[in-house]
Formats: C-alpha cells, sequence, structure tokens
C-alpha cells in the first residue's frame, strides 16, 4: 500500500502526524480528518480539502499549484481553525465558505486566492471576534470579499487589486501593506493601522476613514481625492 493510499485510508483519516517531502497530487481529502497533522516540502497538486477538518494543521514549504497543474488545491468550506501555512505556494486556490478563525499564511504566494464568503470569527455564537493572520504575503488580486475581518492582521502583504467589497476591516492592521487599486464597494475601514501602507483610491469621499492611523506622508493619498492642495 502506498503512503498516499494509506492516508486516504476508509474514513481519510492520517496515521502519522509528521510527512515530509511527500507527493500528494491529485489525492481527494474530501471530508477527511486531518486535523493537527504537519506537512513539510509536500507537493498537493489539484488535491481537493473540501470541507476537509484541518484544525491546527501545518503547512510549511508545501505546493499548491504550479504552471503545469490541471487545477489548483480547493479548500472549500474547510474546517481550518488555527491551521498555519508557511513559505506555501497557493496562488489561485480555492478557500471560498472556509471557517477559519485564527488562520494564518506567513510569506506564501497567495495571488489570486479566492477567500470569499468565509467565517473568521471566533467559534462562539454571535461573537463579533475575528481573527486572520496574513504577513509577509504576495495577495495580489486576492478575493476577500463579504468577510467580517475586524481587528484582523495583514502587514507586509502586496494587495494591489485585492477585492475588498463589503470586507470589514474596522480596527484591522494593516501596516505596510500595499493597497493600491484595490476594489472596496461597501468597504469598512474605520479605525484601521494604515500606516507605512500604501494605497492610491481610498477616497474619503465613499469611505469612512474615521480613526485610521495614518504617517504624515500619507496625508496626500488621502487628501488629493478632495482637491485640497497641501502647501508645505
Amino acid at each position: 500500500m502506498s503512503e498516499a493510499d494509506e492516508i486516504s485510508g476508509e474514513h481519510g483519516t492520517l496515521n502519522e502526524t509528521t510527512h515530509s517531502g511527500t507527493d500528494f497530487s491529485g489525492e481527494d481529502f474530501s471530508h477527511a480528518d486531518l486535523s493537527e497533522q504537519t506537512y513539510v516540502d509536500c507537493t498537493f497538486h489539484g488535491c481537493s480539502f473540501r470541507a476537509a477538518d484541518l484544525r491546527y494543521a501545518c503547512f510549511e514549504r508545501c505546493h499548491f499549484n504550479d504552471s503545469a497543474a490541471a487545477h489548483p488545491a480547493d479548500f472549500s468550506q474547510a474546517e481550518l481553525r488555527e491551521a498555519r501555512f508557511e513559505r506555501c505556494n497557493l496562488a489561485v486556490v480555492d478557500f471560498v465558505r472556509i471557517k477559519g478563525y485564527d488562520l494564518c499564511f506567513s510569506h506564501c504566494q497567495l495571488q489570486g486566492a479566492d477567500f470569499s464568503k468565509s467565517d473568521f470569527s471566533m467559534p462562539i455564537a454571535d461573537s463579533e471576534l475575528a481573527a486572520l493572520t496574513l504577513e509577509h504575503c504576495n495577495a495580489a488580486y486576492v478575493n476577500l470579499a463579504n468577510n467580517h475581518l475586524a481587528g484582523c492582521r495583514l502587514t507586509d502583504c502586496r494587495l494591489i487589486e485585492a477585492c475588498l467589497d463589503y470586507v470589514d476591516l474596522s480596527n484591522a492592521d494593516l501596516k505596510g501593506s500595499d493597497l493600491n487599486n484595490v476594489s472596496g464597494k461597501g468597504l469598512i475601514i474605520r479605525g484601521a493601522d494604515l500606516r507605512g501602507a500604501a494605497f492610491n483610491n481610498l477616497n474619503p469621499r465613499d469611505i469612512d476613514l474615521t480613526g485610521v492611523k495614518l504617517r504624515v506622508e500619507q496625508l496626500s493619498a488621502v487628501l488629493d481625492p478632495l482637491g485640497l492642495i497641501i502647501d508645505d
């Protein structure tokens, strides 16, 4: 029996807790219990993780998509509470409708990944607390639409052309991120920390910037859409 067959198993439950250098490409882990597993330098091209249990799982230097893969990996509707991805290639991977309280991505390639309509809130009924961390990620063109991300951390990320439609980023930490050309219909960003961030279309006529933290050198990006002239 191959390692992949053993891992899929009758009930989709892994028998090992740590996996290194394994190619799982094409495997179907839909609805599998993969909680608390660790994967290092593994390959998951075309894998389905739909509705899988990935709570507390850790992925380091793993690949979920490349130019030769017919389909990227699919995590839609998966349980990803307190999971972690570090230095992984997750370009155009599907994370639609996941449950991901305290999910963390660090130094990952997330270009075009789709996180729309997901749940990053604390798994307690009617909780207003949300937790998602993206740090030092290339998340250009990422889709975060229709998410409650109040107080979440998206720092030092490349978020150009990101879809932030109907996203609540109030009190979020966005320090050092590139937010140029984002789509922000219905965006809520009150109280967010934008110090050191780059942006070119956060028009105060359209978006409530009350309490937003900025550095002095960023003021022109806010005031230019109003037609104001700053004389220093």
